[in-house]
């Protein structure tokens, strides 16, 4: 079986992302990662992060992130970030993020988010419908 390709997004380093030396300035990515997820949703899993938020009233808010960054970003660059689903839970899902710039890495990262209802702010378990396309995502 072959495995899936991730879902990849595409980022002009701009001149907001970066510190004065003209490196991306850390909390940025993180800021980059939150956009891949719902660029994630939109683009791969077909539905919109607005409205699994404002329409279907959950969130994904992080529970927990870990990064490494690899070699600097600069003012300019195309940083590929490539996100893959490494475990689904009942309501959670791990999922690791690849950056790149022009084959060269440059961060990685791994996060576990949680769907959560908004009214109550609780744990809710991921339907069968997105867990369904979530798999596509999923390592081998």
């Amino acid at each position: 079986m072959t495995p899936p390709k991730p879902f990849i997004h595409h980022f002009p380093v701009r001149f907001t992302h970066t510190d004065p030396a003209g490196y991306v300035f850390f909390p940025r990515y993180f800021e980059m990662l939150q956009a891949t997820v719902e660029e994630w949703f939109g683009q791969a899993l077909g539905i919109k992060y607005s409205s699994f938020i404002l329409d279907r009233k959950l969130g994904t808010p992080t529970a927990k992130t870990e990064c490494e960054f690899l070699q600097p970003c600069l003012l300019g660059e195309i940083l590929e970030i490539a996100v893959t689903l490494e475990k689904i839970g009942r309501s959670s899902l791990t999922l690791r993020f690849d950056g790149q710039v022009a084959g060269e890495p440059r961060m990685q990262a791994r996060s576990v988010l949680v769907v959560i209802d908004l009214g109550d702010g609780r744990p809710r378990p991921i339907d069968d419908d997105l867990r369904r396309r979530m798999e596509a995502y999923q390592a081998g």
